[in-house]
């Protein structure tokens, strides 16, 4: 048997080699978006959904005029009916985060009857009312194609109350009014009162957090002639802090507390405004505001 030779390798002129690699790279991805645009074609209710979605997008660009707007509603509420007879319609609402806000209320903003098409949904109207829900903080609404809207809450956290007379009113830490209703669950927090307290009252509790006795004794506090707190106890005492260097006037106060239980006597007044000397007096018992809180209707 004759030997086979092989034969040499046709060289291939480099001109024509870079050629078909540009060639190549050019037709892949048009290939890939060609494949695509077949699938999505080949799907009926793909394929209607596409049409209508183009007839808004036209409707929308082209009857911008005041004069035109009529036809420019006919054809978007035309196209969103066609969206939804594609599957693209509210079948679902999912929520997350959602623990103090009522379910009802957050419905009644939502407001999203059952099948309706899912693009004519305005996302940042729904967005905006229940942001204005009381215990909401933020929200995030999303479509989540084809037939699914999902509401994520981040809710306020109750951090204590603001008097004004005898009006009582749930807070959060920024000092945004949450709730006037339902407060008897959160009788054990502080009542904040005076001008601008709300503002200043994260910050005291976030100082009072190194004094701890005090801090365990205190029901409320009063922002004093807008320049200092007065701190009232649950046995019917009172701390008046100075309107300056208060971390000082609490060390002092550590100390007598070390020394002689001061916190613990009941209907007394403990004076540190003055920084060389701590001013005793008897105080006359008034009924606590945690007693009104506790009262309060729910």
């Amino acid at each position: 048997m004759p030997a086979i030779k092989q034969k040499a390798a046709i060289k291939t002129p480099l001109k024509s080699r870079v050629r078909d690699a540009l060639i190549s790279l050019l037709a892949t991805p048009l290939n890939m978006v060609f494949i695509g645009l077949r699938i999505i074609w080949s799907g009926r209710r793909l394929r209607l959904a596409a049409l209508s979605l183009a007839l808004i997008a036209v409707g929308t660009l082209t009857f911008k005029l005041e004069q035109l707007s009529p036809m420019a509603d006919w054809s978007a509420a035309h196209a969103y009916r066609l969206t939804a007879q594609a599957g693209f319609r509210v079948n679902d609402i999912t929520v997350e985060g959602r623990k103090r806000t009522q379910r009802g209320d957050l419905l009644d903003v939502i407001n999203i009857d059952q099948n309706a098409p899912i693009f004519a949904i305005d996302v940042d109207a729904v967005h905006a009312r229940i942001e204005a829900l009381p215990w909401v903080e933020r929200a995030v609404v999303q479509r989540r194609l084809p037939n699914l809207v999902h509401v994520q809450l981040t809710e306020r956290r109750a951090f204590g109350f603001f008097r004004k007379g005898d009006e009582l009113t749930l807070i959060d830490r920024n000092g945004v009014a949450i709730t006037k209703h339902h407060l008897r669950q959160f009788a054990h927090l502080p009542v904040f009162s005076g001008v601008g307290a709300t503002l200043r009252a994260a910050d005291f509790m976030d100082l009072l957090a190194d004094y701890p006795v005090l801090r365990n004794r205190m029901i409320a506090a009063h922002w004093t002639g807008e320049r200092r707190w007065t701190v009232h106890l649950d046995h019917g005492g009172e701390v008046h802090l100075p309107a300056t260097d208060m971390s000082g006037a609490l060390d002092r106060l550590m100390q007598l507390e070390k020394d002689r239980r001061i916190l613990a006597q009941e209907n007394q007044a403990i004076d540190l405004r003055l920084p060389d000397r701590v001013l005793l007096r008897p105080r006359e018992k008034r009924r606590s505001t945690l007693h009104k809180v506790k009262g309060a209707a729910s």
